[in-house]
């Protein structure tokens, strides 16, 4: 159960409830190497991370729902007008570390809930693949797509097993499971559970 702060539930007690996102990126060593948000003013966390409001976050896309195992993965689409961020892409975003966090606004204030405590980490991850759409048309854009790893990822690596009575044998002197495995295709009767 996810425990919220008493600001975060005062919140979340009166509707509508105003959020906006913090995506931050950091290079191999742990530097942060970009930080951005889609809120209208700079915002700094408590993390002491300043997040540029650039209008440059156009879109987080977090794996839709749809089933008990979902392997869709999370989209951040950046917006790159000035066609800076293609160098960024290049020099590669793959396996670089990143974190999306859900940030909230006070009701009376209507500023942004600054401490870490009072805001959701959505996403922590790998970038797995970058995408960078260029439009020509006369009012163009220009978009860059970061394709975070799968929260399942790894139930996508199959790792096969091939069995045989000495490959147990060697792991286990006393497990008999593969013992009938060469009985031929004659029916075996396999007793499960308890005896």
């Amino acid at each position: 159960m996810i425990a919220l702060s008493n600001a975060l539930q005062a919140v979340m007690a009166t509707k509508p409830v105003s959020y906006f996102h913090t995506v931050k990126v950091y290079d191999r060593a742990g530097t942060v190497i970009k930080a951005v948000t889609s809120h209208h003013s700079n915002v700094v966390l408590s993390d002491n991370v300043q997040y540029l409001a650039d209008g440059s976050l156009q879109s987080v896309s977090p794996p839709s729902i749809g089933t008990s195992v979902d392997r869709s993965q999370y989209t951040l689409v950046i917006s790159d007008p000035s066609i800076n961020e293609g160098v960024f892409a290049e020099t590669g975003l793959v396996g670089k570390k990143l974190a999306v966090r859900l940030c909230f606004l006070a009701h009376d204030t209507k500023t942004p809930l600054t401490n870490l405590s009072d805001t959701f980490l959505v996403y922590q991850g790998y970038g797995d693949n970058t995408a960078y759409k260029m439009d020509t048309n006369e009012i163009g854009d220009v978009l860059l797509q970061l394709i975070c790893s799968s929260p399942m990822a790894d139930l996508d690596h199959k790792k096969s097993i091939y069995l045989s009575r000495d490959y147990i044998r060697n792991r286990n002197p006393n497990d008999s499971s593969c013992d009938m495995i060469y009985g031929g295709s004659g029916i075996l009767q396999l007793k499960w559970g308890k005896a």
